[in-house]
């Protein structure tokens, strides 16, 4: 159970990390029905991470997909070149930050964010956490990390991943539902922040899992 659960944590971290859907959540706070929307995005962050979870164990467990043990020479060339990948995409990030000077507009599709219903909160978070290129590889991982163990074992990995991967989204609903106006002054404060930053935020995420995944791959070369 230990070594399962150890397994999934640094994929969770790495969902966690993202910043547009915790910038997302905040938007939604600050709607006309921010408590049935916050909820309602929280509980679909929560079914995107595990019906990507789930499903993945499934599909490696009746072997439609090779689990990380079975991990070969072509899978580690593939982890190396995604690796080279995140760094220049980590790359990036930081140019483009240094070139808007941390004015970098939002996604267009968040402007609208404070305006959402309870269902397309939930629906648009669903689809962040789980068709995200970036948190859909990070819940494959996870999932495919499991692969050797026990359905029990497994569920509860996945249960904790999943918790842990939409904790930062849950605190801001949490800190609304229970604190009120004092709540929406401390989080209108990280909104401007994480508005600021965020492509830096991102810059640091792609550097540390790119350094990761080649890691990995490379001690993947030469254990063959």
């Amino acid at each position: 159970m230990g070594g399962a659960v150890a397994g999934v944590v640094p994929y969770a971290l790495g969902v966690a990390a993202s910043p547009l859907p915790i910038i997302a959540v905040i938007l939604v706070l600050f709607s006309d029905r921010a408590r049935i929307a916050g909820p309602a995005f929280l509980a679909g962050a929560l079914a995107g991470v595990i019906a990507v979870g789930a499903a993945v164990y499934i599909l490696t467990g009746y072997g439609y997909l090779d689990g990380e043990h079975h991990a070969g020479t072509a899978s580690q060339v593939v982890r190396i070149a995604l690796g080279l990948a995140l760094l220049f995409a980590a790359y990036l990030h930081v140019v483009r930050h240094r070139r808007s000077n941390g004015q970098h507009a939002m996604p267009k599709w968040m402007a609208s964010a404070d305006r959402w219903s309870p269902v397309k909160a939930a629906i648009l978070a669903l689809l962040m956490y789980g068709v995200d290129p970036k948190n859909l590889a990070l819940c494959v991982g996870a999932a495919k990390s499991l692969a050797a163990s026990s359905t029990v074992v497994a569920m509860v990995a996945l249960s904790l991943f999943a918790v842990l991967a939409c904790l930062p989204v849950a605190v801001p609903v949490v800190l609304y539902l229970a604190g009120g106006d004092r709540a929406a002054r401390h989080l209108g404060r990280l909104k401007t922040w994480l508005s600021k930053h965020h492509l830096l935020v991102m810059a640091g995420l792609l550097l540390v899992f790119g350094v990761l995944l080649i890691s990995h791959g490379l001690r993947g070369l030469l254990g063959h």
